[in-house]
């Protein structure tokens, strides 16, 4: 692990970035890593940006980089990639605890979200999470049905503190009904990365067990930027290294 260089991204025609962390953090922009990257665009680099966060649809985070002055090329969320999964399987009919943007990727892919009998229950971020939806997710998995979470992060960091992700309510449904997810989709794992052209690719991220790992898993370097979940302190800690690391992204 080294400091990252400018000329080190020579190298590599696409960059594959996170976005919370990254570009922002909540409703706070990183303007040193936006600034960067619409220069990092400006030279020609490719630019497909992947987030583990289900809760909004790919238009809000296109709309969202364009105000920012960021034209990206491509934008997978874990929804996105969680209703591709399901399709190439078959499945028709879900229990779905999430947000607009999951139950968007669903119905425009023609999964039904029903409340009896699903075939499969999905799990993404869900801030209105309760009991019931906890009892009934927890009763359709006991019961048999495939368990696919969107995600398994923890916490996202914002100015005041974290805010509780996907993988907190996923651990809910896990511990009351006694069983681990089939399926976890997002990073660190391979499926939200399906269907991409990995060659001549660079991934860059701000947490060590999604972002840093997944570019291990699809071996693929791997750049930490400093400005949102993990410090240099946790690479030692967490035993996972990335190829280089940056403060932020103006510094390239």
């Amino acid at each position: 692990m080294r400091a990252l260089k400018p000329e080190d991204l020579e190298n590599f025609s696409t960059i594959l970035c996170d976005l919370d962390g990254v570009v922002w953090r909540e409703k706070n922009v990183i303007w040193e890593n936006v600034n960067a990257l619409r220069e990092l665009k400006g030279r020609g680099k490719r630019l497909i940006f992947i987030t583990n966060n289900s809760s909004r649809k790919p238009d809000d985070y296109w709309e969202r980089l364009r105000e920012l002055g960021i034209e990206a090329d491509m934008i997978i969320t874990s929804s996105t990639a969680t209703a591709n999964y399901l399709v190439k399987r078959g499945i028709k009919r879900v229990y779905a605890i999430g947000e607009e943007g999951l139950f968007w990727a669903l119905e425009s892919n023609g999964i039904e979200i029903c409340e009896e009998e699903p075939q499969t229950v999905v799990v993404g971020i869900d801030r209105t999470f309760n009991y019931e939806k906890l009892k009934k997710a927890s009763n359709f998995v006991y019961f048999g049905a495939l368990f696919v979470a969107t995600n398994l992060d923890a916490h996202v960091r914002e100015e005041n503190g974290i805010l509780p992700g996907a993988g907190s309510i996923v651990s809910a449904i896990s511990y009351a009904s006694g069983k681990k997810p089939d399926v976890v989709i997002g990073k660190p794992n391979r499926y939200i990365f399906e269907n991409l052209d990995l060659n001549g690719a660079v991934l860059i991220g701000d947490n060590l067990e999604t972002d840093i790992l997944a570019g291990k898993n699809l071996g693929i370097p791997t750049v930490l930027v400093l400005t949102g979940v993990h410090k240099l302190e946790d690479v030692e800690r967490l035993k996972i290294e990335p190829d280089f690391y940056v403060e932020n992204l103006q510094q390239l």
